[in-house]
């Protein structure tokens, strides 16, 4: 089951340290600061103003858009921006927070990390400080100032599109779009991105493949929710002792029974971060109880399959003391020979739908040259929403295979928003395969706004027994255009709310102005060297145009970020049942620089227990403001399989950041987490 709540619940502490200083920036550059440039939101209640904050966001232009994924998070904190001048050179600043100590400010910093990896603490200047003080003391507390409005992020979509795929088990899929959101995403998102892509390549045979990405992904020492998952999943293919599972029962059995079948998993971990740092009290960062539930029930009889699926999750943060529920899936259907009925919260089971929706989908079966599926209901944009009844959609498609060698499903699909048109698009998904590899494309138009929406081909091509290559090569709206897109920078909370400043056609204009077009190029090659011996080679550059100025809101720059990745794996190096691999990673991200060695083992011991020691050494370098960080990250992981349905693992690791300022240069942060999971 994959976990997707890394949001609040993020133990990967590796990051999170890595500007937790109150510095200046005097130490990196000549500063100079400007001006305040605005508050976007004003402090809950009258305050002192403190010497510490921190800078999220630092740009050459000035902006009032963030992206989606921080908005809720945002709307808690005292929020403004900065003019300030670096080396001769002007920067706008989106700064956050009212700090008295780097404590406060750390355990802050910890929640912004997964959306802002640039971020980083200060200390404000007398200038800086006298300017709040004097604005927060004329606006007065009677005064609202401006909320945040945010920019969805591309990454959230593909996601989506990407866990539909893999539920659809269209693997060709899911590995392209995984390929985008690992060049371009956030660390949250491409972690989930390199679990999905794993997965899909285990389902389609390719365990050397699907190897490499487990182990790329536990290099970033994810969450211990998320590493012994993949573990588990890495011990099956390296092993190889367990045989794909059977179905529950033949559909025979089934039918002679005509009983209710069930199986499902619970999962239930804890954690707890801890930052320590030298001349300071130790700050508890992360304190959560974490319990999910993934259910499936089904029973056939004859000709007919009812199936229900349920999965669902509550969060306790102890640290916060608020509890969260989500429902990611809860559905009912029913299937006959000639047709399937699917109702309630579900993922994309048609095509041309990127996202979940709540609703109806019906699919047409009963002939054998197409299938044809309808869906009506309404669209949500995250597992934690609640039924949303003005955002209606609808749509169809067709499937079918003219040609053994070719795939082709088209799509149509309309989707509102408060009365207007928000998506109205066809497109199509193909796939032409022979023994030595494949072409998958995707080509999506709007009819609504007349634009090219996305137009992708994936190809994967085995030269030979040793020699693997895969190339992606998209240009695609991001985020995906829809007139959602117009609240993005603006006041308004909801589409009818900007109605009532704006008319719909300026509304339609603005979602336009606010999308911008993006360019992907992704090669891959892997070279098995033997049986026990592999090579990887990847290189990513995505390509992001800025979006244009218009209705108060600010041009968003343009970025491009290359990477480069070298994998060599081999089994039996240091025993006869290990598995090592070393990597070097070289990150040219918009304002970071990269370079990182890891190495990495794992051990079967005695008595079910398995040993996973590693290593990490980073060097990062801030091209904004010159700073540079070394990071060296050992860490311990234990599986223990009780059982073949019940299985526990505990993970620690420590991490000692070397910051290149004055003051508050060195720490430590320990991370621990204790789980188990229970196949039903």
């Amino acid at each position: 089951m994959i976990n997707l709540r890394v949001k609040k619940h993020l133990v990967f502490i590796i990051l999170a340290s890595s500007w937790l200083v109150f510095s200046s920036d005097i130490a990196a550059a000549n500063y100079e600061f400007i001006a305040l440039e605005n508050v976007f939101n004003k402090p809950p209640q009258p305050i002192t103003v403190q010497p510490g904050a921190i800078v999220i966001i630092s740009s050459r232009q000035r902006f009032d858009s963030l992206p989606q994924n921080t908005r809720n998070t945002l709307k808690k904190y005292f929020v403004y921006q900065t003019r300030v001048k670096l080396d001769g050179t002007i920067f706008y600043r989106l700064a956050l927070g009212n700090f008295k100590t780097a404590n406060d400010a750390q355990a802050t910093l910890k929640k912004l990390k997964p959306s802002f990896s640039d971020a980083w603490i200060y200390q404000r200047t007398n200038t800086e400080t006298q300017k709040l003080a004097t604005y927060l003391n004329t606006i007065g507390s009677d005064n609202k100032a401006q909320p945040i409005k945010t920019i969805p992020e591309s990454a959230d979509t593909l996601l989506e599109k990407a866990r539909q795929a893999f539920l659809d088990e269209d693997y060709v899929r899911v590995i392209a779009i995984a390929d985008r959101i690992v060049s371009t995403a956030n660390l949250d998102q491409s972690r989930a991105a390199l679990e999905l892509a794993g997965a899909a390549r285990e389902r389609q045979g390719k365990f050397a493949q699907a190897e490499t990405l487990y182990e790329t992904l536990l290099d970033t020492s994810p969450p211990p929710e998320i590493s012994s998952r993949v573990l588990n999943r890495l011990e099956g293919i390296r092993t190889m002792t367990v045989k794909p599972k059977d179905r529950l029962a033949s559909p025979d059995k089934i039918s002679d029974q005509d009983s209710w079948i069930f199986r499902g998993a619970l999962q239930q971990y804890y954690l707890d971060d801890v930052i320590d740092r030298p001349g300071e009290s130790s700050e508890e960062v992360n304190q959560a109880l974490v319990t999910d539930v993934n259910l499936q029930i089904q029973r056939r009889a004859d000709v007919e399959t009812w199936a229900i699926q349920i999965d669902a999750g509550v969060e306790n943060d102890f640290i916060d003391d608020q509890t969260d529920t989500r429902i990611s899936r809860a559905n009912l259907s029913y299937a006959t020979d000639n047709f399937r009925i699917i109702g309630g919260r579900q993922y994309r089971t048609v095509t041309g739908v990127y996202g979940r929706f709540d609703g109806f989908t019906f699919s047409d079966l009963s002939r054998s040259e197409y299938q044809t599926s309808y869906f009506i209901g309404t669209w949500a944009q995250s597992s934690y929403d609640n039924l949303e009844t003005d955002n209606p959609l609808a749509g169809a498609n067709i499937d079918f295979s003219p040609y053994d060698w070719l795939d082709v499903n088209l799509y149509l699909v309309n989707q509102e928003v408060s009365g207007l048109t928000d998506r109205q698009a066809i497109g199509t998904e193909f796939q032409l395969r022979n023994n030595t590899g494949f072409i998958y494309g995707i080509i999506d138009y709007d009819i609504f706004y007349e634009d090219l929406n996305n137009i992708t081909f994936i190809s994967n091509y085995r030269y030979d027994q040793q020699w693997t290559f895969d190339l992606t090569l998209g240009r695609q709206n991001s985020p995906l255009l829809s007139t959602t897109n117009a609240l993005q920078g603006q006041a308004a909370d909801s589409i009818d709310e900007l109605d009532e400043t704006f008319s719909r056609n300026e509304i339609y204009q603005l979602a336009e102005d606010r999308t911008s077009k993006s360019e992907t190029l992704y090669f891959g090659a892997s070279y098995l060297i033997d049986n026990n011996r592999q090579l990887n080679v990847d290189l990513s550059v995505f390509e992001l145009d800025a979006t244009k100025s218009s209705g108060g809101v600010d041009t968003f720059p343009s970025t491009r970020d290359v990477q480069l990745s070298l994998d060599y794996s081999v089994s039996g190096f240091f025993s006869a049942k290990d598995y090592t691999s070393i990597g070097l990673r070289l990150s040219d991200l918009d304002s970071t620089e990269i370079e990182s060695v890891r190495l990495r083992s794992r051990f079967p011991g005695s008595g079910g227990l398995i040993y996973d020691p590693r290593i990490r050494l980073d060097h990062r370098r801030s091209t904004r403001t010159g700073i540079d960080q070394y990071i060296l990250v050992p860490s311990i992981k234990i599986n223990y399989r009780a059982t073949k349905k019940l299985n526990f693992e505990a993970a620690l690791g420590i991490e000692y950041s070397d910051l290149d300022l004055p003051d508050f240069d060195q720490q430590i942060a320990y991370s621990l987490y204790i789980g188990y999971t229970y196949l039903f």
